[in-house]
């Protein structure tokens, strides 16, 4: 799957404007935060909101469908590669339309001797809301 060049905005908290962050969560997971005006509002219905996560160092492909026009997701990624584009858009049977992209580095992984990451993730992400939405099935 092909992603659009780098669409990326500048994050700014104001819930009235657009915004999109990605960043590096520890070794192996990354969060991204996003915010979308009505105006970002899909073409149609059948439009998913997804993040897309394109490794720059393998061919390690993901498209992951979210359910709300804004919040933030935890992203556990793959242990072996380090850095990557993740992309917010559109997904409908006519493809995928970025609307926002940014490039990620992981850190490294610490000192064996360190032993497990205790903030590593077990399962396949979460999903977080802000507190004005009112709880849904989605």
């Amino acid at each position: 799957m092909q992603v659009a060049a780098n669409l990326q905005s500048d994050p700014i908290a104001n819930p009235h404007e657009d915004s999109f962050v990605a960043m590096p969560r520890n070794c192996d997971t990354a969060v991204v935060y996003w915010n979308l005006t009505a105006d970002r509002q899909p073409a149609h219905s059948g439009s998913r909101l997804c993040i897309f996560l394109n490794s720059e160092e393998s061919d390690v492909e993901e498209l992951i469908i979210l359910h709300r026009e804004s919040g933030h997701f935890i992203v556990p990624l793959m242990a072996e590669d380090r850095k990557y584009e993740i992309t917010l858009g559109w997904s409908d049977v006519n493809g995928f339309r970025p609307i926002f992209s940014q490039h990620i580095k992981l850190p490294e992984f610490p000192s064996k001797s360190l032993g497990a990451m205790s903030s590593s993730l077990s399962y396949r992400g979460s999903q977080f809301w802000p507190k004005s939405y009112k709880s849904s099935v989605n």
